[in-house]
């Protein structure tokens, strides 16, 4: 039940934790930064890495509150949309971006990195802003199905240019401080983007969003240079992916990553409405969702070493584990300290599981096939958590007891541990260099 009676002492107490949490994130990225190390790079590489935080910062003010926005109460700021819709429209706009990336990384190839960056950069700035202006939800659905078009173009140009600037010895390195530099603006983001939806409401947050997307724009025109090699040429063909469906072992791994997309998506929708529903402000959705920044950021180097001693299928299982229960833990969450709790221990499974992921899929394709190993393990991902979207929304409209739907989502995580185990199975039987990641 909503608890109406607990807001005005969780606004004192929330804010007070939410500075608290605010001063700390600093000191955090500095020793975090410090064990990765930035010396010897292209000057580029350091560009590129400031410009990923500044083009982070900026969605991550606006977009987090998006389903928050849609759903709200009229009264408080919000449009009142049904559950349902909200899921439907983060479901289209997901596929939409999943589906592109199966071409995106050929028309890099083709055109250049920087120009399809930058072709990407420049109608998102005016689709964002058009966010703050759009009242229906068609307008809603066809703004959020046209920007993840067009941000699908930006992410493969932006790792094709980190590979063609790094020897392949720091690459790893390299894309790790790009994961920490985006983290950065998950911590900030959310907890700007709350304060100030607090004050002047969700529309104005896009316009926000929409300025730092010009900025980042207008920095990759003037501080960088087109890095595709002259003699790199492309061509788009969905054929090409066909043959690595015979490969049972990684075609098992996609489903069950699809399957933990499915729960773990939730992070970025339900929860940010589920917060309201609980009663509690639109900042302290911020604040959990900078802690899972800041823990990405803080964590993911030592977590990593610890991962890849216990090898990636160990991983995925003790991965999965902290997902479920950390999910689950929502259904009797109550207090600001308790929803603090299950997203500490959801987001150690995220560490755990996304450099495992990467590497158990590197390790199983051919060194002539990464490319489309890759984006095919991104577009089960894509379509678990587009499905995952879709599913909670409607699932939450239709309870009478909404907190059960974390229940709903708990179960289908601890579910899929057995699916992981039985990958963990399957990999011991396969061929050993498949796993040197040397082929």
């Amino acid at each position: 039940m909503v608890l109406e009676q607990s807001q005005k002492r969780n606004s004192v107490m929330n804010k007070h934790v939410g500075n608290r949490f605010a001063s700390g994130v600093g000191q955090w990225f500095l020793r975090a930064s410090s064990k990765a190390g930035f010396r010897g790079l292209p000057l580029q590489i350091y560009f590129l890495l400031a410009l990923g935080f500044v083009f982070s910062l900026g969605r991550n003010i606006a977009f987090p509150y998006l389903a928050m926005f849609l759903n709200g109460k009229v009264e408080n700021g919000g449009l009142g949309f049904d559950s349902s819709l909200i899921g439907s429209m983060l479901m289209i706009g997901g596929l939409s971006y999943t589906f592109t990336l199966l071409a995106a990384g050929s028309l890099c190839d083709r055109f250049g990195r920087k120009t399809m960056m930058v072709a990407s950069l420049i109608p998102q700035c005016f689709m964002v802003a058009a966010f703050a202006f759009a009242r229906s939800y068609p307008e809603f659905l066809l703004l959020y199905a046209l920007t993840g078009i067009v941000g699908a173009f930006y992410d493969p140009a932006y790792n094709a240019m980190i590979a063609d600037l790094v020897q392949p010895e720091r690459r790893e390195e390299v894309y790790g401080l790009g994961y920490m530099a985006g983290n950065m603006g998950t911590m900030v983001g959310p907890l700007v983007g709350g304060v100030l939806a607090s004050v002047n409401g969700y529309s104005v947050l896009f316009l926000y969003a929409a300025i730092f997307a010009a900025a980042t724009t207008a920095g990759l025109v003037l501080l960088t240079r087109e890095s595709k090699p002259k003699d790199i040429i492309s061509t788009i063909s969905f054929s090409q992916f066909a043959g690595i469906l015979r490969d049972r072992l990684f075609v098992f791994f996609c489903f069950m990553g699809a399957l933990t997309n499915l729960v773990y998506t939730q992070l970025y929708g339900l929860l940010s409405v589920y917060i309201q529903y609980v009663g509690f402000e639109p900042y302290i959705f911020g604040i959990l969702f900078s802690l899972n920044g800041a823990m990405v950021v803080t964590l993911q180097i030592p977590i990593r070493m610890g991962a890849t001693r216990i090898g990636p299928a160990k991983a995925f299982i003790v991965a999965q584990l902290l997902y479920a229960a950390g999910f689950s833990y929502f259904m009797v969450a109550r207090s600001l300290e308790q929803f603090i709790a299950g997203a500490v221990v959801l987001t150690l499974g995220e560490i755990i599981f996304v450099p495992a992921s990467s590497a158990f899929v590197a390790n199983l394709a051919p060194a002539d096939k990464r490319g489309r190993y890759m984006a095919m393990f991104g577009l089960f991902l894509g379509i678990g958590g587009s499905a995952g979207a879709q599913l909670a929304f409607s699932i939450f409209g239709a309870l009478a007891n909404k907190e059960l739907t974390w229940g709903i989502f708990g179960l289908i995580g601890f579910t899929t541990l057995i699916g992981y185990a039985l990958l963990f199975k399957m990999a011991k039987n396969v061929k050993k260099e498949r796993f040197t990641g040397n082929q």
